[in-house]
């Protein structure tokens, strides 16, 4: 899907420089505090609202959760390190950065926002994968709004699902997983520390 998605996304991008004028990436100050923080947030609001989720009874009463864990596990660690952690968050980013501008061309910046991380989160196809990635899609697409660059949404998504591909892997920070006083706690500084980023990002022009 790559390279069909890519033909529209420059098509998109040659677009925006005949309104705004070329801008190339320079790798300075600005584009690695981007990408720092885009990394940062990805990672903690993803830690977060996959606690929270597992905190609940809807992991348990959802078995298209339970096929689709399942499956994305089922293969060697390398091929999810490549494709769940490379791959397939440049080829969601290259499609949802489509969606999102398209959507945002003819509705406005919020419904956008809103809209594209509905679908990302509806693509996912039951409930407890919608609920993490419509928020991790939220953040995402905000992402790109705020920085104009697809390459922050591609390190946030790949840093999001390294994390969960860690976490299922080795067992690490298992013990937020459950609703003790250590769970909640560090569930509460992950998300304290994802909404800060987030809050770095809109306090931008």
């Amino acid at each position: 899907t790559i390279p069909a998605t890519m033909s529209f996304y420059k098509q998109d991008k040659i677009a925006e420089q005949v309104v705004y004028g070329t801008e190339k990436e320079k790798l300075d100050t600005k584009w690695l505090t981007d990408a720092v923080l885009a990394v940062t947030g990805a990672a903690t609001l993803g830690i977060a609202v996959n606690n929270i989720i597992a905190m609940t009874p809807l992991v348990q009463m959802s078995e298209g959760f339970q096929e689709a864990n399942e499956s994305f596990f089922a293969g060697t660690v390398v091929f999810e390190l490549l494709g769940s952690c490379l791959v397939i968050p440049i080829a969601e980013e290259l499609l949802f950065g489509v969606v999102y501008k398209r959507l945002k061309l003819y509705f406005g910046v919020i419904p956008a926002l809103i809209g594209s991380a509905l679908i990302f989160g509806i693509m996912h196809v039951n409930l407890v994968q919608f609920l993490y990635a419509a928020v991790i899609g939220l953040l995402l697409a905000f992402v790109l709004e705020k920085t104009g660059k697809l390459s922050m949404a591609v390190f946030g998504h790949i840093a999001a699902n390294l994390v969960a591909v860690l976490r299922t892997e080795t067992g690490w920070l298992e013990f937020s997983f459950y609703p003790t006083v250590n769970g909640i706690l560090f569930t509460v500084v992950m998300a304290v520390a994802g909404i800060a980023v987030v809050s770095l990002f809109y306090r931008r022009k």
